[in-house]
Protein backbone atom coordinates (compact mmCIF):
# COMPACT_ATOMS: atom_id res chain seq x y z
CA UNK A 1 0.00 0.00 0.00
CA UNK A 2 3.00 2.29 0.33
CA UNK A 3 3.86 4.54 3.27
CA UNK A 4 1.72 6.38 5.83
CA UNK A 5 0.68 9.12 3.37
CA UNK A 6 -0.62 6.55 0.90
CA UNK A 7 -2.48 4.78 3.68
CA UNK A 8 -4.21 8.02 4.72
CA UNK A 9 -5.26 8.62 1.11
CA UNK A 10 -6.89 5.17 1.00
CA UNK A 11 -8.61 5.81 4.34
CA UNK A 12 -10.01 9.12 3.13
CA UNK A 13 -11.09 7.71 -0.23
CA UNK A 14 -12.83 4.59 1.10
CA UNK A 15 -14.03 5.66 4.54
CA UNK A 16 -13.89 9.47 4.52
CA UNK A 17 -11.50 9.41 7.50
CA UNK A 18 -8.75 11.97 7.84
CA UNK A 19 -6.13 12.62 10.54
CA UNK A 20 -4.98 15.88 12.04
CA UNK A 21 -1.86 14.25 13.48
CA UNK A 22 1.36 16.08 12.56
CA UNK A 23 4.31 14.31 11.00
CA UNK A 24 6.60 14.77 14.01
CA UNK A 25 4.11 13.03 16.29
CA UNK A 26 3.65 10.21 13.82
CA UNK A 27 7.43 9.65 13.70
CA UNK A 28 7.61 9.55 17.50
CA UNK A 29 4.85 6.93 17.64
CA UNK A 30 6.67 4.93 15.00
CA UNK A 31 9.91 5.03 17.02
CA UNK A 32 8.08 3.91 20.15
CA UNK A 33 6.45 1.02 18.28
CA UNK A 34 9.80 -0.10 16.86
CA UNK A 35 11.40 0.06 20.32
CA UNK A 36 8.52 -1.85 21.95
CA UNK A 37 8.63 -4.53 19.25
CA UNK A 38 12.39 -4.97 19.72
CA UNK A 39 11.88 -5.36 23.49
CA UNK A 40 9.17 -7.96 22.92
CA UNK A 41 11.49 -9.92 20.62
CA UNK A 42 14.28 -9.87 23.21
CA UNK A 43 11.90 -11.03 25.94
CA UNK A 44 10.73 -13.93 23.75
CA UNK A 45 14.33 -14.92 23.05
CA UNK A 46 15.14 -14.79 26.76
CA UNK A 47 12.08 -16.92 27.56
CA UNK A 48 12.99 -19.50 24.94
CA UNK A 49 16.58 -19.64 26.22
CA UNK A 50 15.27 -20.76 29.62
CA UNK A 51 13.75 -23.81 27.96
CA UNK A 52 16.21 -26.44 26.82
CA UNK A 53 14.16 -29.19 25.16
CA UNK A 54 15.64 -32.59 24.50
CA UNK A 55 16.04 -33.33 20.82
CA UNK A 56 14.47 -36.53 19.49
CA UNK A 57 15.31 -37.55 15.93
CA UNK A 58 13.19 -40.07 14.03
CA UNK A 59 15.00 -41.46 10.99
CA UNK A 60 12.74 -42.41 8.06
CA UNK A 61 10.06 -40.16 9.52
CA UNK A 62 7.46 -40.95 6.86
CA UNK A 63 7.25 -44.51 8.14
CA UNK A 64 3.71 -45.00 9.56
CA UNK A 65 5.26 -46.08 12.85
CA UNK A 66 6.44 -42.48 13.39
CA UNK A 67 2.88 -41.24 12.89
CA UNK A 68 1.66 -43.42 15.78
CA UNK A 69 4.78 -42.93 17.91
CA UNK A 70 4.81 -39.13 18.09
CA UNK A 71 1.77 -38.78 20.42
CA UNK A 72 3.49 -41.18 22.85
CA UNK A 73 6.62 -39.02 22.77
CA UNK A 74 4.70 -35.78 23.25
CA UNK A 75 2.33 -36.65 26.10
CA UNK A 76 4.96 -36.41 28.84
CA UNK A 77 4.78 -40.00 30.07
CA UNK A 78 8.14 -41.09 28.63
CA UNK A 79 10.48 -38.19 29.42
CA UNK A 80 8.54 -36.55 32.25
CA UNK A 81 5.59 -34.22 32.66
CA UNK A 82 7.81 -31.12 32.77
CA UNK A 83 10.37 -32.01 30.09
CA UNK A 84 9.95 -30.18 26.80
CA UNK A 85 10.93 -31.93 23.59
CA UNK A 86 11.96 -31.02 20.09
CA UNK A 87 10.99 -33.57 17.43
CA UNK A 88 13.09 -33.88 14.27
CA UNK A 89 11.79 -35.89 11.33
CA UNK A 90 14.48 -37.07 8.92
CA UNK A 91 13.86 -38.60 5.52
CA UNK A 92 15.04 -38.47 1.91
CA UNK A 93 14.51 -35.29 -0.18
CA UNK A 94 11.58 -36.77 -2.10
CA UNK A 95 9.71 -37.29 1.20
CA UNK A 96 9.92 -33.71 2.45
CA UNK A 97 6.37 -32.78 1.41
CA UNK A 98 5.01 -35.74 3.41
CA UNK A 99 7.14 -34.74 6.39
CA UNK A 100 5.77 -31.22 6.24
CA UNK A 101 2.26 -32.66 6.35
CA UNK A 102 3.16 -34.62 9.50
CA UNK A 103 4.72 -31.47 10.94
CA UNK A 104 1.47 -29.57 10.43
CA UNK A 105 -0.51 -32.32 12.15
CA UNK A 106 1.79 -32.34 15.16
CA UNK A 107 1.38 -28.58 15.46
CA UNK A 108 -2.40 -29.07 15.31
CA UNK A 109 -2.19 -31.48 18.26
CA UNK A 110 -1.10 -28.54 20.45
CA UNK A 111 0.90 -30.64 22.91
CA UNK A 112 2.27 -28.19 25.51
CA UNK A 113 5.56 -30.08 25.87
CA UNK A 114 6.43 -29.97 22.16
CA UNK A 115 8.68 -26.93 21.87
CA UNK A 116 9.56 -27.43 18.22
CA UNK A 117 8.89 -29.77 15.30
CA UNK A 118 11.29 -29.71 12.34
CA UNK A 119 11.83 -31.66 9.13
CA UNK A 120 15.23 -32.56 7.72
CA UNK A 121 16.81 -34.16 4.72
CA UNK A 122 20.35 -33.68 6.07
CA UNK A 123 21.16 -36.35 8.67
CA UNK A 124 24.09 -34.50 10.22
CA UNK A 125 21.88 -31.50 10.99
CA UNK A 126 19.12 -33.76 12.34
CA UNK A 127 21.56 -35.53 14.71
CA UNK A 128 22.92 -32.28 16.17
CA UNK A 129 22.78 -32.45 20.00
CA UNK A 130 20.25 -35.29 19.80
CA UNK A 131 19.39 -37.11 23.04
CA UNK A 132 17.39 -39.89 21.38
CA UNK A 133 17.65 -41.25 17.83
CA UNK A 134 15.10 -43.78 16.59
CA UNK A 135 15.83 -45.62 13.35
CA UNK A 136 12.69 -46.93 11.68
CA UNK A 137 12.54 -49.32 8.77
CA UNK A 138 12.92 -47.91 5.28
CA UNK A 139 11.42 -49.49 2.18
CA UNK A 140 14.07 -51.69 0.59
CA UNK A 141 14.28 -51.80 -3.17
CA UNK A 142 12.81 -55.06 -4.44
CA UNK A 143 15.53 -55.48 -7.03
CA UNK A 144 18.26 -55.65 -4.37
CA UNK A 145 19.57 -59.05 -3.33
CA UNK A 146 20.16 -59.72 0.37
CA UNK A 147 23.92 -59.31 -0.14
CA UNK A 148 23.45 -55.99 -1.93
CA UNK A 149 21.14 -54.80 0.84
CA UNK A 150 23.73 -55.66 3.49
CA UNK A 151 26.47 -53.79 1.64
CA UNK A 152 24.20 -50.78 1.11
CA UNK A 153 23.17 -50.70 4.77
CA UNK A 154 26.79 -51.05 5.85
CA UNK A 155 27.71 -47.85 4.04
CA UNK A 156 24.57 -46.02 5.15
CA UNK A 157 24.86 -46.85 8.84
CA UNK A 158 28.61 -46.34 8.83
CA UNK A 159 27.95 -42.76 7.68
CA UNK A 160 25.24 -42.37 10.31
CA UNK A 161 27.63 -43.59 13.03
CA UNK A 162 30.34 -41.16 11.99
CA UNK A 163 27.89 -38.25 12.00
CA UNK A 164 26.42 -39.22 15.37
CA UNK A 165 29.97 -39.46 16.71
CA UNK A 166 30.63 -35.86 15.76
CA UNK A 167 27.41 -33.98 16.54
CA UNK A 168 25.08 -35.94 18.86
CA UNK A 169 25.26 -35.85 22.66
CA UNK A 170 27.74 -38.29 24.17
CA UNK A 171 24.98 -40.09 26.10
CA UNK A 172 22.58 -40.33 23.15
CA UNK A 173 20.22 -43.31 23.25
CA UNK A 174 19.78 -45.10 19.90
CA UNK A 175 17.02 -47.58 19.09
CA UNK A 176 16.65 -49.53 15.85
CA UNK A 177 13.29 -51.08 15.00
CA UNK A 178 11.60 -52.77 12.08
CA UNK A 179 12.03 -55.67 9.69
CA UNK A 180 15.06 -56.83 7.75
CA UNK A 181 18.66 -56.43 8.87
CA UNK A 182 18.03 -54.74 12.23
CA UNK A 183 20.74 -56.68 14.10
CA UNK A 184 23.27 -56.06 11.32
CA UNK A 185 22.50 -52.32 11.19
CA UNK A 186 22.85 -52.06 14.97
CA UNK A 187 26.22 -53.78 14.89
CA UNK A 188 27.46 -51.37 12.22
CA UNK A 189 26.59 -48.44 14.51
CA UNK A 190 28.43 -50.14 17.38
CA UNK A 191 31.52 -50.77 15.25
CA UNK A 192 31.85 -47.26 13.86
CA UNK A 193 30.27 -45.26 16.69
CA UNK A 194 33.48 -45.08 18.71
CA UNK A 195 32.32 -42.12 20.81
CA UNK A 196 28.95 -43.70 21.57
CA UNK A 197 28.51 -45.87 24.63
CA UNK A 198 27.79 -49.25 23.04
CA UNK A 199 25.20 -50.09 25.69
CA UNK A 200 23.17 -47.12 24.37
CA UNK A 201 22.77 -48.73 20.93
CA UNK A 202 19.97 -51.29 21.06
CA UNK A 203 17.68 -53.16 18.69
CA UNK A 204 14.05 -53.55 19.70
CA UNK A 205 12.75 -57.10 20.12
CA UNK A 206 9.82 -56.07 22.32
CA UNK A 207 7.31 -56.44 19.48
CA UNK A 208 8.41 -60.04 19.00
CA UNK A 209 8.13 -60.52 22.75
CA UNK A 210 4.62 -59.06 22.86
CA UNK A 211 3.46 -61.19 19.96
CA UNK A 212 4.61 -64.25 21.89
CA UNK A 213 2.82 -62.98 25.00
CA UNK A 214 -0.38 -62.50 23.00
CA UNK A 215 -0.24 -66.04 21.61
CA UNK A 216 0.38 -67.53 25.05
CA UNK A 217 -2.37 -65.37 26.57
CA UNK A 218 -4.90 -66.64 24.04
CA UNK A 219 -3.93 -70.19 24.95
CA UNK A 220 -4.24 -69.48 28.68
CA UNK A 221 -7.36 -67.31 28.24
CA UNK A 222 -5.86 -64.34 30.09
CA UNK A 223 -5.01 -60.80 28.99
CA UNK A 224 -1.73 -60.28 27.13
CA UNK A 225 -0.43 -58.19 30.04
CA UNK A 226 -0.96 -61.20 32.30
CA UNK A 227 1.94 -63.10 30.68
CA UNK A 228 5.43 -61.85 31.56
CA UNK A 229 9.10 -62.90 31.56
CA UNK A 230 9.00 -64.20 27.98
CA UNK A 231 12.51 -64.04 26.47
CA UNK A 232 13.36 -63.61 22.80
CA UNK A 233 16.83 -64.86 21.88
CA UNK A 234 18.61 -63.75 18.71
CA UNK A 235 17.11 -61.84 15.81
CA UNK A 236 15.18 -58.65 16.67
CA UNK A 237 13.55 -58.10 13.27
CA UNK A 238 9.76 -58.09 13.15
CA UNK A 239 9.84 -60.46 10.18
CA UNK A 240 12.73 -62.65 11.39
CA UNK A 241 12.80 -66.21 10.02
CA UNK A 242 12.16 -68.73 12.79
CA UNK A 243 15.65 -70.20 12.39
CA UNK A 244 17.18 -66.91 13.58
CA UNK A 245 15.41 -66.49 16.91
CA UNK A 246 14.01 -68.53 19.77
CA UNK A 247 11.09 -67.80 22.12
CA UNK A 248 12.03 -69.03 25.60
CA UNK A 249 9.12 -69.46 28.03
CA UNK A 250 10.94 -71.38 30.77
CA UNK A 251 10.89 -68.30 33.04
CA UNK A 252 7.47 -67.06 31.92
CA UNK A 253 4.75 -66.52 34.50
CA UNK A 254 0.99 -66.00 34.27
CA UNK A 255 -1.19 -63.72 36.40
CA UNK A 256 -4.96 -63.82 36.89
CA UNK A 257 -5.25 -67.32 35.45
CA UNK A 258 -8.71 -68.80 35.93
CA UNK A 259 -7.67 -71.95 37.72
CA UNK A 260 -8.10 -73.76 41.02
CA UNK A 261 -5.59 -71.51 42.79
CA UNK A 262 -6.26 -67.78 43.08
CA UNK A 263 -4.36 -64.96 44.72
CA UNK A 264 -3.90 -61.14 44.76
CA UNK A 265 -2.96 -59.18 41.64
CA UNK A 266 0.75 -59.75 42.20
CA UNK A 267 0.33 -63.53 42.49
CA UNK A 268 1.61 -65.50 39.51
CA UNK A 269 2.20 -69.09 38.48
CA UNK A 270 4.86 -70.55 36.21
CA UNK A 271 3.54 -70.93 32.68
CA UNK A 272 5.24 -74.33 32.38
CA UNK A 273 2.96 -75.61 35.15
CA UNK A 274 -0.19 -74.46 33.36
CA UNK A 275 0.46 -75.48 29.75
CA UNK A 276 -0.02 -79.21 29.72
CA UNK A 277 0.23 -79.49 25.94
CA UNK A 278 4.01 -79.39 25.57
CA UNK A 279 3.73 -80.27 21.88
CA UNK A 280 1.84 -77.04 21.33
CA UNK A 281 4.74 -75.04 22.80
CA UNK A 282 7.24 -76.64 20.43
CA UNK A 283 4.92 -76.87 17.42
CA UNK A 284 1.87 -74.71 16.80
CA UNK A 285 3.07 -71.91 19.09
CA UNK A 286 6.33 -71.58 17.15
CA UNK A 287 4.54 -71.65 13.78
CA UNK A 288 1.89 -69.17 14.92
CA UNK A 289 4.56 -66.72 16.04
CA UNK A 290 6.61 -67.15 12.86
CA UNK A 291 3.63 -66.43 10.58
CA UNK A 292 2.13 -63.66 12.73
CA UNK A 293 3.77 -60.81 10.81
CA UNK A 294 2.76 -62.07 7.36
CA UNK A 295 -0.82 -62.70 8.50
CA UNK A 296 -1.03 -59.16 9.84
CA UNK A 297 0.26 -57.73 6.57
CA UNK A 298 -2.20 -59.80 4.56
CA UNK A 299 -5.05 -58.47 6.65
CA UNK A 300 -3.96 -54.85 7.04
CA UNK A 301 -2.21 -54.46 3.67
CA UNK A 302 0.61 -52.71 5.52
CA UNK A 303 3.05 -53.29 8.37
CA UNK A 304 1.87 -53.44 11.99
CA UNK A 305 2.73 -49.82 12.71
CA UNK A 306 0.39 -49.34 15.69
CA UNK A 307 1.78 -52.19 17.81
CA UNK A 308 5.36 -51.36 16.82
CA UNK A 309 4.93 -47.74 17.91
CA UNK A 310 3.43 -48.87 21.23
CA UNK A 311 6.35 -51.26 21.78
CA UNK A 312 8.85 -48.49 21.03
CA UNK A 313 7.20 -46.09 23.46
CA UNK A 314 7.14 -48.77 26.16
CA UNK A 315 10.83 -49.56 25.59
CA UNK A 316 11.78 -45.87 25.80
CA UNK A 317 9.71 -45.38 28.95
CA UNK A 318 11.23 -48.40 30.70
CA UNK A 319 14.74 -47.42 29.62
CA UNK A 320 14.45 -43.81 30.80
CA UNK A 321 12.14 -44.11 33.79
CA UNK A 322 13.06 -47.64 34.89
CA UNK A 323 10.79 -50.46 36.02
CA UNK A 324 10.08 -51.20 39.69
CA UNK A 325 9.37 -54.88 39.21
CA UNK A 326 11.98 -57.57 38.67
CA UNK A 327 10.35 -58.68 35.41
CA UNK A 328 12.60 -59.78 32.58
CA UNK A 329 12.30 -58.21 29.13
CA UNK A 330 13.93 -58.81 25.74
CA UNK A 331 16.37 -56.36 24.14
CA UNK A 332 18.89 -56.56 21.33
CA UNK A 333 22.31 -55.63 22.73
CA UNK A 334 25.92 -55.97 21.63
CA UNK A 335 26.91 -59.10 23.51
CA UNK A 336 30.39 -59.66 24.88
CA UNK A 337 30.17 -63.15 26.24
CA UNK A 338 26.79 -63.48 27.92
CA UNK A 339 25.46 -66.99 27.32
CA UNK A 340 28.39 -67.71 25.03
CA UNK A 341 27.45 -65.05 22.47
CA UNK A 342 29.95 -62.40 21.44
CA UNK A 343 30.69 -59.96 18.64
CA UNK A 344 27.12 -59.39 17.45
CA UNK A 345 23.85 -57.72 18.42
CA UNK A 346 21.69 -60.39 20.01
CA UNK A 347 18.30 -60.25 21.73
CA UNK A 348 18.76 -61.18 25.37
CA UNK A 349 16.98 -60.95 28.74
CA UNK A 350 17.40 -57.59 30.51
CA UNK A 351 15.99 -55.59 33.42
CA UNK A 352 15.51 -51.83 33.38
CA UNK A 353 16.74 -49.82 36.37
CA UNK A 354 17.42 -46.11 36.94
CA UNK A 355 17.77 -44.94 33.36
CA UNK A 356 19.78 -47.94 32.23
CA UNK A 357 19.38 -51.66 31.69
CA UNK A 358 21.10 -54.71 33.12
CA UNK A 359 21.69 -57.89 31.17
CA UNK A 360 20.32 -60.83 33.16
CA UNK A 361 23.32 -63.12 32.86
CA UNK A 362 22.43 -65.90 35.31
CA UNK A 363 19.33 -67.57 33.88
CA UNK A 364 19.46 -71.35 34.04
CA UNK A 365 19.27 -72.69 30.50
CA UNK A 366 18.68 -76.21 29.31
CA UNK A 367 21.19 -77.88 27.00
CA UNK A 368 18.63 -77.61 24.22
CA UNK A 369 18.32 -73.83 24.69
CA UNK A 370 22.11 -73.42 24.76
CA UNK A 371 22.39 -75.33 21.50
CA UNK A 372 19.70 -73.18 19.88
CA UNK A 373 21.46 -69.99 21.00
CA UNK A 374 24.71 -71.18 19.42
CA UNK A 375 22.97 -72.01 16.14
CA UNK A 376 21.23 -68.63 16.08
CA UNK A 377 24.54 -66.85 16.69
CA UNK A 378 26.06 -68.66 13.71
CA UNK A 379 23.02 -67.70 11.62
CA UNK A 380 23.25 -64.01 12.53
CA UNK A 381 27.00 -63.84 11.97
CA UNK A 382 26.57 -64.95 8.36
CA UNK A 383 25.41 -61.40 7.63
CA UNK A 384 28.27 -59.84 9.59
CA UNK A 385 30.87 -61.75 7.56
CA UNK A 386 29.88 -59.66 4.54
CA UNK A 387 31.46 -56.55 6.07
CA UNK A 388 33.38 -57.59 9.19
CA UNK A 389 35.94 -60.08 10.41
CA UNK A 390 33.97 -62.36 12.70
CA UNK A 391 35.54 -64.28 15.59
CA UNK A 392 34.40 -67.69 16.74
CA UNK A 393 32.82 -68.42 20.13
CA UNK A 394 34.58 -67.24 23.27
CA UNK A 395 36.40 -69.97 25.13
CA UNK A 396 34.69 -68.89 28.36
CA UNK A 397 30.97 -69.16 27.87
CA UNK A 398 28.88 -67.37 30.45
CA UNK A 399 26.02 -69.76 31.10
CA UNK A 400 24.22 -70.30 34.36
CA UNK A 401 26.82 -72.77 35.68
CA UNK A 402 29.29 -69.85 35.74
CA UNK A 403 26.91 -67.73 37.80
CA UNK A 404 28.28 -69.00 41.13
CA UNK A 405 31.82 -68.26 40.01
CA UNK A 406 30.92 -64.76 38.86
CA UNK A 407 28.94 -64.13 42.04
CA UNK A 408 32.11 -64.76 44.08
CA UNK A 409 33.59 -61.70 42.41
CA UNK A 410 30.71 -59.43 43.43
CA UNK A 411 32.08 -58.68 46.90
CA UNK A 412 35.18 -57.16 45.32
CA UNK A 413 33.78 -55.63 42.13
CA UNK A 414 30.52 -54.22 40.90
CA UNK A 415 28.03 -56.73 39.53
CA UNK A 416 28.56 -57.31 35.81
CA UNK A 417 24.80 -57.13 35.36
CA UNK A 418 25.03 -53.41 36.13
CA UNK A 419 27.60 -52.69 33.47
CA UNK A 420 26.24 -53.89 30.11
CA UNK A 421 28.82 -53.36 27.40
CA UNK A 422 31.82 -54.07 29.62
CA UNK A 423 33.63 -57.34 29.09
CA UNK A 424 32.88 -60.07 31.61
CA UNK A 425 35.94 -61.67 33.11
CA UNK A 426 35.32 -65.29 34.08
CA UNK A 427 37.87 -66.79 36.49
CA UNK A 428 38.88 -70.27 35.50
CA UNK A 429 39.65 -72.89 38.12
CA UNK A 430 43.18 -73.58 36.83
CA UNK A 431 44.04 -69.86 36.88
CA UNK A 432 42.91 -69.66 40.51
CA UNK A 433 45.12 -72.63 41.48
CA UNK A 434 48.16 -71.14 39.73
CA UNK A 435 47.63 -67.84 41.54
CA UNK A 436 47.38 -69.67 44.89
CA UNK A 437 50.65 -71.53 44.25
CA UNK A 438 52.43 -68.25 43.46
CA UNK A 439 51.10 -66.74 46.69
CA UNK A 440 52.36 -69.69 48.74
Amino acid sequence: MGGFNEFMEYAECYYGVTSNMMTDLMLKIKAENVSTKAMDIEKEKEFQSLSKPIHICIVNGTNPVAYHLIPHLANGKIFGSEVEISIRLLDKPTAQVSLQGIQMEIEDLAYPLVRKIEVYENSRAAFQNASVIIFLETDAKDELTHLELLLQNHETYKRYAEEINEVALSNVKIILSGSGTVNFNSHVLVEYGKNINKQNIVAMSKLQERRAQASLARKMQVSTAGVTNVVVWGNCANNAPKSSYYIDVISAVVRKYDGAIWGPDWYSRALSELVYDKKWLTGDFVEEHATHNSELMNGLRHHSSLSEAASLSCLLHDWIQGVESENVYSLGVESEGWYGVSGCVFSMPVRFKDGSYQVVWDLELSDETKEKIKKIEVELKKDLRVAFKVEDHLENEVFSEDATLISSMMNQTESPSKTPGEKLEVIREEDSEEQQEKTE
